[in-house]
């Protein structure tokens, strides 16, 4: 019995620990605020240090709940550097996230070149 209940937490906390997938689990669950707080928890430029895939994927999450919040300056820089490191590492985004960066794409319109997301992000 200890031995599932070990088990079972070590289960749990490796799951609980990635605030990029937290963040676009509560995306989808249309938890904007809540997602926005996850992927806060990675700090700075932080996410520079991240594969290109998971940097992609983090960008591209950060602009989806900007825009969800309705800050759309913030969502087209992120969104822009998100598509960027998709040029630049072609794959880095799964099928569905590809298809969500050229709708968002075409409802902000040409995505801004960015080398930095906007100070205080």
């Amino acid at each position: 019995m200890r031995a599932r209940f070990v088990v079972l937490v070590s289960l749990l906390s490796a799951c609980a620990g990635n605030p990029i997938e937290e963040g676009r689990e509560l995306f989808n669950a249309g938890r904007y605020p809540a997602a926005k707080a996850h992927l806060e928890r990675i700090h700075g430029d932080d996410y520079r240090e991240l594969d290109a895939r998971t940097r992609t994927t983090y960008c591209l999450y950060r602009g989806l709940v900007f825009g969800a919040l309705g800050d759309r300056q913030n969502a087209a820089a992120w969104l822009g550097l998100a598509k960027q490191t998709e040029e630049q590492y072609p794959g880095s985004l799964n099928r569905d996230d590809v298809v969500r960066l050229k709708l968002a794409e075409q409802q902000y319109g040409p995505l801004p070149n960015t080398s930095d997301p906007p100070p205080g992000m």
